[in-house]
């Protein structure tokens, strides 16, 4: 799952659009800016449910950090690993006969320590026809890569050969092969909101050459860089957020997370990250609250809004400018 930390208190508020007054709150969603006459800031908010609620105060004085972030900035970018055979190393025609292994070790299967990990070795034997090009070698790597991955619902990672998909099921003759190599690319893990995060797993991957009278050789090349596959270049912030949503609304009131079931409360989720179409922006504002006498000590909190592009900078500007007027 996924996992956050917070202050003392961390919000989040997913909204869709600013309005201009309390009175204008029409629809989930909507917020307003305001502030008192002392110069606090505040937010009021009609959230999934309909219900209307404000913000705690904001002092500009107290802002530690006041940042807005793209969505896109927010992605996950996938990872592609380019295996290719290394013919400074090896001769494809001497290869007739020879085992080659290409050995991918996937990374934090189970937890985040890379100790979990699981091992997949695909095998080629070189003959007259996979030993004739470049590509018609890997082809025959594609498949066996292909064949030699677990199955799974959801891959730990995702095969192409010239810009194809090859799976376990895929028909060879269906198979063409690149001179530039096969690539090995992240896929994203079933999602769960709060429970199961769609991070992709790391993996590495490793080359031996076997056969009589050789040494082990490190028979291939294994470029990596962001991915390029279309449709498999990054995993959307918007699933992330709905897990900070999950997690927000439970600090809010059921931070054990549903063991009251089924006389728990389930909050009304604004993220749906299947929404391709819909992106979110985030403002972020670090700041702290700051009584008197012994109550001296700063308590930090965070408040973030998670919103179109638009609602978020024009957020951005109001508090900047009351933070200019209150330093001013």
């Amino acid at each position: 799952m996924a996992n956050f930390n917070t202050y003392q208190t961390r919000n989040l508020y997913v909204v869709k659009a600013l309005q201009d007054s309390v009175d204008d709150l029409a629809a989930a969603g909507d917020i307003c800016f305001g502030s008192t006459a002392t110069g606090e800031a505040f937010l009021t908010y009609k959230n999934a449910d309909g219900i209307v609620t404000r913000s705690d105060l904001i002092y500009p004085q107290n802002i530690k950090s006041l940042k807005k972030t793209a969505a896109a900035d927010m992605d996950i970018k996938l990872q592609q690993h380019t295996v290719a055979v290394d013919t400074n190393e090896v001769t494809l025609s001497n290869l007739v006969g020879k085992t080659l292994t290409c050995v991918i070790t996937i990374s934090e299967v189970i937890s985040y320590d890379p100790s979990d990990s699981i091992t997949v070795t695909a095998a080629v034997v070189g003959n007259s026809t996979n030993t004739a090009s470049a590509a018609a070698f890997h082809k025959d790597l594609a498949i066996a890569i292909a064949k030699a991955l677990p199955k799974r619902d959801f891959p730990f990672l995702k095969v192409f050969s010239n810009g194809s998909e090859v799976t376990a099921n895929t028909d060879p003759s269906d198979v063409t092969g690149a001179a530039g190599g096969v690539v090995l690319v992240q896929a994203p893990q079933k999602w769960v909101r709060g429970k199961l995060s769609n991070e992709p797993f790391d993996f590495s991957v490793a080359f031996h050459l076997h056969g009589s009278n050789i040494e082990d050789t490190a028979w291939g090349t294994d470029t990596v860089a962001e991915s390029s596959i279309s449709g498999n270049t990054v995993i959307a912030s918007a699933y992330a957020l709905a897990d900070l949503e999950y997690f927000t609304m439970g600090e809010r009131g059921d931070f054990y997370r549903g063991s009251n079931w089924p006389n728990n409360y389930e909050p009304t989720y604004m993220i749906n990250p299947f929404d391709t179409s819909t992106t979110y922006d985030v403002l972020s504002i670090e700041y702290a609250w700051q009584g008197g006498a012994e109550n001296i000590q700063k308590s930090p909190r965070m408040i973030q809004v998670a919103g179109p592009t638009a609602v978020v900078a024009e957020l951005f500007d109001d508090i900047e400018a009351l933070q200019a007027g209150a330093s001013s």
